[in-house]
């Protein structure tokens, strides 16, 4: 009902604008459906992009990064190249600058690019501090402690030279023993071999790392020997008295001897030989263990040159190099030490910035793989809604279409069966109208029905009009043909019917006279109150049709009375 009342207050163009209006209306909430589904779905991928997908590339920058730093950093401490060191640098500032766009992603991410930066400073720092303590301790094998307890090693190894006198005093002894057999059992063969060790002795003197002064005295006192030995081989071989064996060349030996033993330190060169493989034992595994060994081969020299009979110059300075060189290999044992701390801590920082990488990958896969699928998801569920929105905005539009078009074409039918009924014959069906409706078929339905109470109000005068006048001219043939009172009272009852109607009937057009004015009179007022809005024009026609129905009632009523004069 109230539907019918809203549809009344609208003309057929605005009904009409108003249906495709409404249907368009839907498409475009359906349109907009879609368009905020697709603006749903594209801004919850880009969600996914600039989060998530941001955060992985920024946490597999910083691991791509931290691996770069790492190689350099391998290879810095295995070549001591300082390039590796700044490939390094460069690397950390690459992963510092991933840190800080991971920052900038989400709130949630700060806490962890801050924890990732200070770990890469950590890191940074003990890198740094490591490469410091390499140039300390030298970056090749001439610098830092690495070339000074070198230096020191290469000095003790040409002093120890100096006193490798192990293959002379053998080559002496052999030369004394061949001396005894001369004089034991005067042979000539043993003079060629003594002069044979001689010679040999003169050779190993030349090879020996002797200073050249003790060389000097060696070569002077062996050719002494030589020969004051030659005189005493010919008082041998002449089988003269040799006095036991004894002369000049025996002094000259012992003189050799005293030289050798002055310049004689016990297996010293293998103990440096030793304490160079420890060393190196060491700077290449570093394990202390070798460190203990080369502190024991110290030891095992200190007490191999303490006692022996080389002068007190040489024996102070050959301990002052000694002494040197412990100290510079200790400190170079601390170093490795140091590196060794900074390295574990620089791993421990890596470690942990790994660690941080792969938690929140592993969690930004996760969360990308859920969201995903809520994605996916939430468009399938949409997608279904905006297929159901789509056929509910069609099945809505037909039915507003047909609604519309039956809101119209029913009385416009109704309306043409009535004016056929018009046309041929009298009716007493009215079309349904509603005083005040905009509607057009509304205001075409009110004039029909007009139309139709004036045909049956001029039929039922003319119906009223022609009993009246044949009431009355029955009457007057009654009153004149015959005085029979029974026939006389029928045609005055009749008579009187016949005014009696036409006095209901003209009651009725009064009462529909005051109908009228009441409209003319309510439609005025609504004039003053409506001013210049829509629903003048309306009351103005329903003015005009109301005046021109009492017109035509006024002039019905007007012929009627004419026309009773002369009946009368």
């Amino acid at each position: 009902m109230n539907m019918s009342k809203l549809t009344r207050s609208f003309r057929i163009g605005e009904k009409i604008g108003f249906g495709f209006g409404l249907v368009g209306l839907i498409f475009l909430i359906v349109i907009w459906q879609y368009h905020d589904t697709l603006r749903q779905s594209l801004g919850d991928y880009q969600q996914l992009q600039n989060i998530f997908v941001a955060k992985k590339i920024d946490m597999l920058s910083i691991e791509s990064s931290m691996r770069g730093a790492r190689q350099a950093e391998k290879e810095f401490l295995l070549y001591r190249d300082e390039a590796f060191a700044g490939e390094v640098d460069r690397q950390l500032q690459q992963a510092l600058l991933a840190a800080a766009d991971l920052g900038r992603v989400d709130p949630e991410s700060i806490h962890i690019a801050d924890r990732i930066t200070e770990l890469l400073n950590i890191y940074q720092q003990k890198f740094q501090a490591t490469v410091l303590d390499w140039r300390k301790m030298g970056l090749d094998h001439n610098s830092g402690l690495q070339g000074t307890f070198r230096n020191a090693a290469h000095e003790l190894e040409t002093m120890a030279g100096h006193f490798k006198v192990d293959r002379l005093y053998l080559q002496l002894l052999q030369i004394r023993r061949s001396e005894k057999d001369l004089g034991l059992r005067r042979e000539e063969q043993y003079l060629a071999q003594v002069l044979d060790l001689i010679q040999e002795f003169e050779r190993k003197t030349a090879e020996a790392q002797f200073e050249e002064g003790v060389k000097t005295r060696l070569f002077h006192e062996i050719g002494t020997y030589r020969e004051t030995f030659k005189a005493y081989a010919r008082t041998v071989l002449s089988d003269e008295d040799i006095h036991g064996g004894k002369g000049p060349f025996r002094q000259a030996a012992h003189r050799i001897e005293a030289i050798l033993n002055s310049h004689h330190v016990p297996e010293l060169a293998n103990n440096i030989l030793q304490l160079r493989r420890r060393e190196k034992d060491y700077l290449l595994r570093h394990d202390k263990k070798y460190v203990d060994m080369a502190l024991q081969e110290l030891d095992r020299i200190h007490t191999r040159v303490e006692p022996s009979a080389i002068s007190t110059e040489q024996k102070t300075h050959f301990l002052t190099l000694l002494k040197n060189y412990r100290r510079d290999f200790t400190a170079l044992v601390e170093q490795n030490g140091h590196i060794d701390r900074m390295t574990g801590e620089m791993q421990r920082a890596v470690s942990e910035i790994t660690l941080l990488v792969k938690e929140n990958v592993a969690t930004a896969n996760q969360v990308m793989t859920r969201m995903e699928k809520e994605i996916n998801l939430s468009s399938d569920q949409k997608e279904r809604f905006l297929l159901w929105s789509v056929a509910v905005a069609t099945l809505l539009g037909i039915i507003f279409a047909i609604s519309i078009t039956l809101r119209i074409v029913r009385p416009l039918r109704s309306m043409a069966g009535m004016l056929d009924q018009l046309a041929y014959e009298e009716t007493t069906e009215r079309l349904p109208f509603y005083p005040g409706a905009r509607d057009e078929v509304n205001a075409m339905a009110g004039s029909v029905n007009t139309m139709a109470d004036n045909k049956s109000r001029f039929i039922a005068w003319w119906k009223s009009s022609m009993r009246e006048a044949d009431a009355c001219e029955n009457l007057e043939t009654v009153l004149k043909q015959t005085p029979d009172k029974p026939e006389r009272d029928e045609a005055e009852r009749e008579f009187r019917n016949a005014l009696a109607a036409r006095h209901e009937l003209l009651f009725q057009q009064y009462h529909k006279l005051h109908v009228l004015n009441g409209a003319v009179i309510k439609q005025a007022e609504a004039l003053q109150k409506e001013g210049h809005s829509g629903g003048i024009q309306i009351s103005i026609n329903t003015i005009r049709y109301s005046s021109h129905s009492m017109q035509n009632i006024l002039e019905m009523v007007a012929f009627q009375e004419n026309q009773k004069r002369p009946a009368v």
